[in-house]
């Protein structure tokens, strides 16, 4: 497919573009800077490539979680380039796109992803692989560090900034499950990309692309499904 991506879930921003089986991205880790480096991005990525948005398969995105802030610019993007070029949308998880880019080769079998939430908390999921792909094994989730579920096992992956500002709550936690640490990996465009291709079905209208905030959903729920 020829597919635009941007992930702006956390400090990090990405664009990256797949033209031709061919994948180029931007990437930078600019705090309060998504809204100035986001259509520069996607300008150069075009120009380089010498097409045009509405040439597109699609535009992929990272839906989140994340800050609360750089999801809506990032995502604010998405709906204003969609609705321009006639595309469609395809939300997938920051989360899994942090496993994606963190996990390489068959060192270990799975990732526990943390990245810093604020508040005392991290956004967490397990994922593992499966054949060519990472499957989640767990609902994600806003949860303080020393609460974070710990898996079975003993050659998962931690990746994410939640393991720089948490390390040693984590690390108490996780104990020996844990056989290596990233926390200097970032969910990426390029990530989304590949996320977006394996992942079967329809292109979903522009409107559709909506931030997965986590913490809202669970304010919301009725006190009897808590």
């Amino acid at each position: 497919m020829n597919v635009l991506a941007l992930e702006t879930a956390t400090e990090a921003c990405s664009v990256a573009l797949s033209w031709n089986g061919e994948v180029k991205e931007r990437l930078e880790r600019s705090p309060r800077q998504h809204a100035a480096l986001l259509l520069p991005w996607v300008d150069e990525l075009l120009a380089e490539a010498g097409t045009a948005l509405n040439r597109l398969d699609g535009i992929a995105f990272g839906c989140g979680p994340g800050s609360f802030t750089s999801l809506r610019i990032g995502i604010g993007v998405v709906q204003g380039l969609a609705l321009g070029a006639n595309l469609g949308v395809r939300p997938v998880s920051s989360l899994l796109a942090l496993a994606e880019a963190a996990l390489s080769g068959d060192a270990d079998d799975g990732v526990i992803v943390a990245t810093d939430a604020r508040m005392g908390e991290v956004f967490t999921a397990r994922f593992i692989r499966q054949d060519s792909r990472l499957e989640p094994q767990d609902i994600e989730r806003a949860i303080a560090p020393e609460e974070i579920p710990v898996p079975d096992g003993q050659r998962w992956l931690g990746a994410g900034n939640g393991f720089a500002t948490y390390r040693t709550e984590l690390q108490q936690r996780l104990g020996t499950t844990l056989s290596d640490i990233r926390d200097d990996a970032w969910p990426t465009a390029a990530a989304v990309i590949r996320i977006a291709e394996r992942q079967p079905g329809t292109w979903l209208a522009p409107e559709a692309a909506l931030p997965n905030y986590i913490r809202n959903q669970v304010a919301q729920r009725p006190a009897s499904a808590r």
